[in-house]
């Protein structure tokens, strides 16, 4: 284990602290004021400088992280919500944002008529509650090991019984959080799939100096007129703009021999980049967010199943996912960050 530029066995590290929490670990907390009372919150720090804090009350999706002290994502002028407050139909009135904002799993992307059902923009996921919710912290060997667990459930009596189990991973010395997603249908008839991380970076670590990297591509799709006259400035960021129109763009990632993808932000001048590492086969679009408002000033990187423009299109185009009665689906997603 390394920590503080030291390389560190377990007996070696206790020798010279009481408790674990000196140097690294998973906090316990509730929020106890504004629209978040009565939020449950897990603090991460890993003792290399990154923290984050989980919020199992929001699909157990992370809001804050902090890199040595940089904010690395974005928080939206909504702030902390806590699910009772999150009405179905106003997204944009519950959207933290922060680190990850997971969206699905029945529908995401534009709110749509599919059929006679009524869908709001990016479904039910990012309100829902966990369930059996567990953080532990462990040696294992001279790795000392943090995982939060818990259960969401997109259920509807008459309806679909979507159960989505979440492990969130991190371990001392690492700057890395794992993520794996088990979605299992738990109900007797298909169901609809549609799952998007949607990964959301901020000022300081946004700004010009700021350049979208990845692994490799085979191309950039803009998603609309707007983000068409934007396209060759897709990989770098303005300044705050007044009015600015959000620009959407779909980039073709190319997988390495073993199917696996990333992509991710760098900041040169900060020394700091983060990446987004996922298997295409699992996650086979990545979606670019750039929206550079004044007060919503935030680069989304979205790896999902689909683009973001709604179930009932997905449908129309004959490319909508289904799972089947029974049957389980596993996501992995990797938020690697690395200095310079």
């Amino acid at each position: 284990m390394k920590l503080w530029d030291q390389t560190y066995t377990k007996t070696e590290l206790m020798r010279h602290i009481g408790d674990i929490s000196q140097a690294c670990g998973i906090r316990r907390c509730v929020l106890d004021d504004g629209p978040g009372r009565g939020m449950r919150a897990f603090d991460v720090d890993t003792g290399s400088g990154l923290q984050f804090t989980a919020l199992p009350d929001r699909g157990l999706d992370i809001s804050a992280c902090r890199y040595r002290g940089l904010p690395l994502s974005f928080i939206s002028k909504t702030g902390p919500v806590a699910p009772g407050l999150c009405s179905y139909g106003s997204f944009l009135r519950y959207f933290t944002a922060g680190l990850l904002t997971t969206c699905g799993y029945t529908h995401m992307g534009a709110a749509c008529m599919d059929g006679d059902r009524a869908l709001a923009a990016h479904g039910y996921a990012p309100a829902l509650v966990s369930d059996n919710t567990a953080a532990e912290e462990s040696w294992q060997g001279d790795d000392y090991l943090m995982r939060i667990r818990g259960t969401m459930r997109e259920a509807e009596v008459f309806g679909e019984n979507i159960r989505m189990t979440r492990e969130l991973r991190a371990t001392a010395g690492e700057n890395r959080i794992r993520i794996t997603d088990r979605v299992e249908n738990a109900g007797f008839d298909p169901q609809p799939l549609m799952l998007l991380y949607h990964c959301n970076f901020g000022h300081p670590f946004l700004g010009p100096d700021t350049r979208l990297i990845s692994g490799g591509r085979n191309g950039v799709v803009p998603r609309d007129e707007a983000a068409a006259s934007g396209l060759s400035r897709c990989d770098s960021f303005e300044e705050p703009t007044h009015g600015y129109a959000e620009q959407v763009f779909y980039h073709d990632l190319v997988p390495d021999a073993g199917g696996l993808v990333w992509a991710g932000l760098r900041n040169p001048a900060l020394g700091v980049s983060v990446k987004l590492k996922f298997f295409k086969r699992e996650l086979p679009y990545l979606i670019e967010w750039k929206q550079m408002g004044e007060g919503d000033y935030v680069c989304g990187l979205e790896p999902a199943t689909w683009k973001p423009e709604g179930r009932a299109r997905a449908r129309v185009l004959g490319e909508l996912e289904t799972i089947q009665p029974g049957e389980v689906r596993e996501f992995h997603l990797e938020i690697c960050v690395e200095s310079e």
